[in-house]
């Protein structure tokens, strides 16, 4: 292939009623609140690659105005890509036919791992105006196939009588009366395969899956806040406090343990003994802080800048501890992770990176309180719980708290 000097494509003119119905990203769906159990989740291997390959998008070749099967030689792109993907295709379906505690899997799934970044790589670069086979409308048009897929798989759920619980970008949540096996959900991913000519694979099959509210408006779902528990024990969490970097580590190891508790109930009767068991863990995570026994390193939070620190016109916690450092005399860079625990009085942060002792009589115990309450509140609330008491039990006395093992 010749390969052009110097890049000559500019992006096409757009009105802006074409920006909006061209430039939209990935497919994202309001996830049905609450509790479900026997919830299948099926992922599309590589889908934007995917795309890519079956759609023959490339800079130097006309795009495609639907996902149609490619007639003419691939781009250079696809081309590339090609190989790589059904590499990862064949390392994916090998994985599969080992146990998953068999010496072979940590490795498959290194291999395939690599595979990925490689070629997400590639349909990142689509979109960076410098890149030699770079071209902002094929970038687009790897975006609208994949909608376009997603939209052609939830046709066929649903015509299959399942209801769609979810779709993220790649992903669809699925659950059916009477589908409790991953048998059971094998004939649909092979409509789906035809349908959409993708290779689609079920990632697993839930005991149960919760999928959780905006903060500050339970009415409201959020795409990517949920987690569960698969048949194999596995749990899956996103977007909850243990996920986050700038959460305490002894905070999220508490949430972590409540999920790995309460996920340990494989049927209806197990779960509310599970539920009390959380509770009295959460209880004695409750006691342990308000005593003063948790060590203050594990209350540290990574908190991070992005801008220089003169162009924040109001000061967030992060930014107060990274101007004790610079007062310091140390370089504060935008983008730098900043350390610091809360503390009583004024100032209201310790920077933890200045080398100096902290008295932990300084601890500001009630934000430290408000911010577990916070974590055990993500877990409890599908269980049917008010966030609003958790947190006044929190901070004041005990509180009885009952749960709801009903599913939505």
């Amino acid at each position: 292939m010749l390969v052009p000097y110097q890049k000559r494509q500019v992006e096409d003119f757009k009105t802006g009623l074409d920006l909006i119905q061209s430039d939209r990203g990935g497919l994202v769906y309001q996830p049905i609140l609450g509790l479900h159990t026997d919830v299948a989740q099926v992922d599309f291997v590589s889908m934007y690659p995917a795309v890519i390959i079956k759609g023959n998008i490339s800079p130097e070749v006309p795009l495609p105005d639907l996902l149609e099967p490619a007639h003419t030689e691939l781009g250079v792109v696809p081309a590339t890509l090609e190989p790589l993907y059904d590499k990862r295709v064949a390392l994916k379906k090998l994985t599969r036919e080992y146990e998953p505690n068999h010496p072979m899997v940590g490795s498959l799934k290194a291999r395939s791992s690599a595979l990925k970044w490689l070629l997400v790589v590639c349909f990142g670069f689509l979109g960076y105006k410098n890149a030699r086979y770079g071209r902002i409308e094929a970038h687009e048009a790897v975006t609208k196939g994949g909608r376009e897929v997603l939209l052609r798989a939830k046709e066929v759920a649903e015509a299959e009588g399942f209801e769609v619980l979810h779709m993220y970008v790649d992903a669809l949540w699925i659950k059916k009366p009477g589908c409790t096996s991953p048998s059971d959900f094998e004939d649909v991913i092979e409509k789906i395969n035809r349908r959409t000519r993708l290779t689609i694979n079920l990632d697993g099959v839930f005991r149960w899956i919760a999928f959780l509210p905006s903060k500050t408006d339970a009415r409201i779902p959020i795409a990517n806040r949920f987690f569960g528990v698969f048949q194999s024990g596995e749990l899956k969490v996103r977007g909850l406090e243990t996920r986050r970097r700038d959460t305490p580590v002894w905070i999220a190891a508490v949430q972590q343990q409540l999920i790995q508790v309460i996920g340990e109930a494989r049927s209806y009767p197990e779960l509310q003994p599970a539920l009390q068991r959380a509770y009295a863990i959460y209880e004695a995570a409750v006691s342990q802080l308000k005593a003063g026994m948790v060590p203050p390193e594990k209350l540290v939070i990574n908190g991070k800048v992005s801008y220089a620190l003169e162009a924040y016109k109001s000061s967030t916690a992060s930014v107060r501890a990274a101007r004790q450092m610079q007062a310091a005399g140390l370089d504060i860079r935008p983008g730098q992770r900043i350390r610091f625990i809360y503390t009583n009085g004024d100032p209201d942060v310790f920077a933890w990176d200045l080398g100096q002792t902290f008295h932990p009589e300084r601890l500001n115990l009630s934000k430290y309180l408000e911010l577990l309450a916070k974590a055990g509140a993500s877990v409890f609330q599908p269980f049917g719980y008010d966030p609003a008491l958790l947190q006044e039990w929190t901070t004041t006395g005990a509180l009885q708290l009952g749960f709801s093992t009903t599913p939505s």
